[in-house]
């Protein structure tokens, strides 16, 4: 059954390289020695984070790149190489939940189930090399935690956050370890956070990569995605994806399994796994991850394996009740682990030796070549199945979008401005980088930084872009014609924002309008010192950013 799921799950995944969405190969080869983009803006510190997966599937496209590489049959070498990528993964977690659970059977049609729901159009189709392993070393640090091999649980917490870091999730496991004293399991606890951090810091560091503290969203420490502000914006965000009436919507993701467990899993002893589980929607509900994390539902297939296991086992403990006619107590026994559980522990090993072995020698290919004069990184262009040149100027645009929002958010108006010019370099005709920029340069509370013509210009064309149809784009032009000293059409177009804000809405940015259109007509235009709903003004103008 593992083999003909494993067989159908390639087929159904391999072309999804060459006619899905075009970020599936691009960061497939991100990591390869000879289509180098680790570099690129639009990898950053989130993506870059994620470097066992990457490093592996370079490993891979470098191998099968050749003197023949140009030959017409390079899609379709291209293509198996990216479905057995994953279908390896999806075949070794069918293999240790069959090594490791008797009731392996539904366990694993469970986990194909679940991941067939990721290629519904609710957030994808998106196959990256770091999700499929994430989930098999995720169900091992659960399964190890079950028969208390710590260290070894540990160790494979520490390979998997290399490949996705809400692996982490599995370090809460270790507080419960009622076997340890609580100093020992506050200590490897603090460890495997600080064997991620630290790592993941000096592994991109010598690649010359920017490195996050930990790789949410786009926040560049700490201080980025802890922000007050950050938690309760990312749960609104959540709740209204959560509650959009779609055929696919979220609640069905991993095959309704995920909701199932959040109903079911309550028991005494599923304790320290139920933990993880809300740990784990917890970090994609509040943390800032763009889009809102639970839109994509490819994110939860790391704790399916788990969740079905949880599952399974309240099926035998309401099948025991009813053969015995009556409901049991609550059951103290472990799970219902198979007598070939040993063969994982060495199969464990092995394969955390392997993939780490692999990705370290890609890895030294790597830095080895930064380390050269002329490097030989990135020398294939395979213009065949490359990404067409529109897409990788949007791509480094939208890139620069969100790192000048971060800055503009932090009030770092002149990095922010330098983004976004580097925005519009990409894409000249990005609407939101247009009327951002016009934006900072009309209302910027540095005086240095405003530049009412040039203001107008690119809130000019902001509005020719969108049609002069949306209100941002408009009100920003009337703050640049104000900065330009052009009154009488700033008030004109100030008056045309106040109208669709009354028409369209929402309704309660009227009374900040008027109070704009006031200012106008007085002759003084709106810097952000200003005590004129800057907040407000600032934030609408955010809103246009991807």
């Amino acid at each position: 059954m593992a083999l003909s799921l494993s067989v159908s799950y390639f087929f159904l995944v391999r072309n999804y390289v060459v006619t899905g969405d075009p970020m599936n190969r691009y960061i497939f080869m991100a990591g390869s020695e000879k289509c180098y983009r680790l570099d690129q803006p639009i990898m950053g510190a989130h993506w870059n984070g994620r470097l066992a997966g990457l490093l592996l599937s370079g490993t891979l496209i470098d191998s099968s790149l050749d003197e023949h590489s140009f030959t017409p049959g390079l899609k379709e070498r291209f293509s198996n190489v990216f479905g057995l990528y994953h279908t390896f993964w999806l075949l070794v977690l069918f293999v240790t939940v069959i090594f490791a659970l008797r009731h392996s059977l539904v366990i694993n049609l469970g986990i194909f189930a679940g991941s067939i729901y990721n290629f519904s159009p609710v957030s994808g189709p998106y196959f990256y090399p770091w999700d499929m392993p994430a989930t098999l070393f995720f169900t091992l640090a659960v399964l190890l935690f079950e028969r208390r091999q710590m260290w070894l649980m540990a160790v494979a917490t520490c390979v998997g956050c290399f490949f996705k870091e809400t692996v982490l999730v599995c370090a809460l496991l270790v507080l419960f370890a009622s076997h340890w004293q609580w100093g020992k399991r506050i200590l490897t606890f603090a460890g495997i956070i600080a064997v991620y951090v630290l790592g993941k810091k000096l592994l991109l560091s010598q690649l010359h990569l920017q490195a996050a503290m930990l790789s949410m969203g786009d926040a560049m420490n700490l201080r980025g995605w802890l922000s007050p502000s950050v938690p309760m914006e990312n749960l609104v965000a959540n709740l209204k994806v959560l509650f959009s009436p779609t055929l696919n919507s979220v609640i069905f993701a991993n095959a309704g399994t995920l909701a199932a467990v959040l109903v079911l899993g309550w028991r005494r002893r599923f304790l320290p796994y139920m933990t993880v589980i809300v740990a784990f929607l917890a970090g994609l509900v509040l943390l800032p991850l763009k889009p809102p994390g639970i839109s994509e539902v490819r994110v939860f297939m790391q704790i399916l394996p788990l969740s079905l296991i949880l599952l399974s086992e309240r099926w035998q403990e309401h099948a025991k009740s009813d053969a015995a006619g009556q409901l049991s107590a609550e059951p103290a026994a472990a799970w219902a682990v198979r007598e070939t559980f040993p063969v994982l522990l060495p199969m464990t090993i092995i394969l955390i030796v392997l993939s780490t072995g692999v990705a370290a020698r890609q890895y030294y290919v790597i830095f080895e070549d930064l380390r050269q004069p002329q490097s030989e990184l990135g020398k294939y262009k395979l213009e065949s199945i490359e990404l067409s040149s529109e897409f990788l100027q949007k791509a480094y645009a939208y890139a620069e979008l969100k790192q000048a929002n971060v800055s503009a958010e932090r009030h770092q108006f002149a990095e922010a401005i330098d983004h976004f010019q580097r925005a519009l370099a990409s894409d000249t005709n990005s609407a939101p980088a247009l009327n951002n920029l016009a934006w900072l340069r009309a209302t910027a509370p540095d005086p240095s930084l405003r530049n009412g013509p040039e203001a107008v210009r690119l809130a000019e064309r902001a509005c020719q872009q969108t049609q002069y149809k949306e209100i941002v784009p408009i009100r920003t032009l009337a703050a640049a014609y104000a900065e330009a000293g052009r009154f009488g059409d700033a008030v004109a177009t100030a008056r045309k924002a106040l109208a669709m804000v009354l028409a369209q809405g929402p309704k309660e940015l009227a009374a900040r309008d008027e109070q704009l259109l006031e200012l106008y007509k007085s002759g003084r235009p709106y810097h952000q010192e200003t005590k004129v709903a800057p907040s407000t003004a600032h934030k609408a103008a955010d809103a246009q950013l991807p």
